[in-house]
């Protein structure tokens, strides 16, 4: 099996180049520098060369206020790069594996969000991987859509990940507490899409981490893991003044991984104590 992998030096794309390396997968590993997205000239010859059995698509615009300050770079990406490889992927015959957010979601409901929960994003960032959903859905017979949530890990560029790995740590540290949703662990992660790549299980999937939180909730479960004095304040989100809106509260609910591959996913606490022994 040769698989092609978008967005290939992000913390998602080298993990998973680490675990299909693992498993003796033949891998192509492309970035904005090898294949900007948003070139269809360039993703046609590429994927034509390569003739890849299955596409990863990891690559995105996933910063969401920078989404919020230049749709059209996000419209462009997002949205129409996904359509242009879902396109080729198509025509070669290769199977598309895409990755999505738990932004496509409005927040309003009370409980988590399955699989088939009605989206409504309330950003630009939302909205365009919420199009990009609907590309491949449309360009493509033999898909799958993973939503996920909230990455942490190695090379992730979320606050969190950055100080837990910091050797000298702040005195304190504001930290979100007014969001709820699901964490990931991005070996965990990367791991659930070899698996589901390698399958005919074509479909849409929430893989997460099991339980949800804020990120103050985060925090505060690393600090008890690591032992470290740096002060925790909470914030709330309003104080921030941040361009974009973001969703109160968003965990995401697996049914179909469990399901179909009769596996679960751990707890976030427990993944959260993998990631720091590897920190050591």
């Amino acid at each position: 099996m040769k698989i092609l992998i978008t967005g290939a030096d992000g913390a998602l794309g080298m993990t998973l180049q680490h675990v299909l390396h693992r498993e003796n997968i033949q891998t192509i590993a492309t970035d904005i520098k090898q294949m900007d997205i948003a070139d269809f000239k360039k993703v046609n010859e590429i994927l034509q060369n390569h003739r890849p059995d299955a596409v990863i698509h990891c690559a995105a615009i996933s910063n969401v206020d920078e989404c919020e300050q230049n749709k059209d770079l996000a419209m462009r990406v997002n949205a129409l790069g996904t359509l242009g490889l879902a396109t080729i992927s198509r025509r070669i015959n290769a199977r598309i594996l895409y990755l999505s957010t738990n932004f496509i979601f409005d927040g309003s409901q009370e409980g988590p969000y399955d699989e088939y929960a009605r989206p409504n994003p309330v950003n630009e960032y939302g909205h365009t991987k919420l199009l990009g959903e609907h590309y491949i859905k449309d360009a493509c017979d033999r898909y799958y859509i993973v939503r996920t949530s909230w990455l942490f890990g190695d090379r992730s560029k979320t606050f969190i990940s950055k100080f837990l790995q910091e050797k000298t740590k702040p005195a304190s540290i504001d930290v979100i507490c007014d969001q709820f949703a699901s964490f990931t662990y991005i070996m965990d992660l990367a791991e659930a899409i070899v698996q589901i790549v390698k399958s005919d299980n074509y479909g849409i999937y929430h893989v997460v981490n099991t339980e949800c939180g804020s990120w103050l909730d985060f925090a505060i479960k690393a600090q008890d893991l690591m032992h470290f004095k740096t002060s925790l304040n909470p914030i709330k989100t309003e104080e921030l003044n941040l361009p974009a809106t973001r969703p109160r509260y968003t965990p995401l609910a697996s049914h179909t991984y469990k399901f179909l591959f009769n596996r679960s996913m751990r707890s976030w606490e427990d993944a959260l104590a993998s990631y720091i022994k590897s920190l050591v």
